[in-house]
């Protein structure tokens, strides 16, 4: 049963990646991919930036609003705002990789030190637009 699965498995992610039988023997051999591959979590798992301070935000993220990712890092568009800042989503990467090294270990991904970001942008007082601060965390597939 378990072969089966594992076979699912990778016949989605040959599907979505666009890789060929070649393609997924080159990604295997990495044991890096295999490892990510072996964790469920980055299947299972949502990583979300929810606003907890927003002021002059072009993009008009308010606080409350979510950003919504899978566990691969991919952004939800079902589940996120309509229009989201460039200088706020590229911000996501350091805490997603602190993320993915958590999960990856079997660790608590809502373990790391720094789960708060801000926007690229540097806000109004300090000659900027606007400024966009969200806590990061992650939900399993219970929602916790």
């Amino acid at each position: 049963m378990a072969d089966e699965k594992e076979t699912r498995v990778w016949q989605r992610f040959k599907e979505v990646m666009d890789y060929s039988d070649e393609d997924v023997e080159k990604f295997k051999l990495n044991h890096k991919h295999a490892q990510m591959m072996n964790t469920p979590a980055f299947r299972t798992h949502k990583i979300i930036a929810k606003v907890i301070k927003s002021h002059g935000c072009v993009c008009q993220h308010k606080v409350g609003q979510r950003l919504v990712l899978n566990g691969n890092g991919a952004l939800i568009r079902d589940e996120c705002p309509p229009i989201m800042c460039i200088g706020f989503v590229s911000q996501l990467f350091p805490v997603i990789y602190a993320i993915w090294e958590r999960m990856a270990a079997g660790l608590d991904p809502n373990g790391i030190l720094t789960d708060t970001i801000g926007c690229a942008d540097v806000g109004l007082d300090c000659g900027g637009w606007g400024r966009v601060v969200a806590r990061i965390h992650v939900e399993g597939p219970e929602g916790k």
